[in-house]
C-alpha cells in the first residue's frame, strides 16, 4: 500500500511554503477549507502524530500498512484532535483513507506532491 508522508524536501522552493510536521509522519488532507487567503489550509496537509501542518508530502511504500490500520490512524488523529466525536458517523473518515491510498498509489515511491486548493500537484 502506498501513503502520504510530510517531507521537508522540495521546501522553500515556492514563497508559499511551510513545514511544522515531523519528517515522514502520516498526512492527511484537510476535510474543510477556509475563506482566509491568508490562512494556508488551502494548500497544506496535516500530520497524524503531529497534528501540525506542510505544504509538501511524499508517496511513501508501506507493504505491512492494512488499509484498516490506515483508517485508524486517521480517526484516532482527528478523534485527538477535535474533529471527529465519538459514536459520530466517521464514514467519511473510511472514504478519506480511501481516497487518500488511492491517490498515492497513483504515483511511485519518492514522488513529492503538493496541493493547491483541493488539486494535488507533483512538486518533483
Amino acid at each position: 500500500m502506498h501513503v502520504l508522508v510530510a517531507t521537508a524536501e522540495t521546501q522553500g522552493e515556492r514563497p508559499d511554503d511551510y513545514s511544522y510536521t515531523v519528517e515522514g509522519e502520516l498526512v492527511r488532507f484537510a476535510h474543510d477549507v477556509c475563506d482566509c487567503p491568508d490562512c494556508g489550509c488551502d494548500r497544506g496537509v496535516a500530520g497524524l502524530s503531529s497534528s501540525r501542518a506542510t505544504t509538501t508530502f511524499m508517496v511513501k511504500d508501506a507493504p505491512n500498512l492494512a488499509l484498516d490500520h490506515y483508517v485508524q490512524a486517521i480517526r484516532d488523529a482527528l478523534l485527538r484532535e477535535g474533529w471527529l466525536s465519538e459514536g459520530e458517523d466517521d464514514s467519511w473518515v473510511v472514504a478519506l483513507a480511501k481516497l487518500q491510498a488511492d491517490l498515492a498509489a497513483e504515483y511511485e515511491p519518492g514522488t513529492i506532491l503538493g496541493v493547491k486548493s483541493r488539486a494535488v500537484m507533483v512538486r518533483k
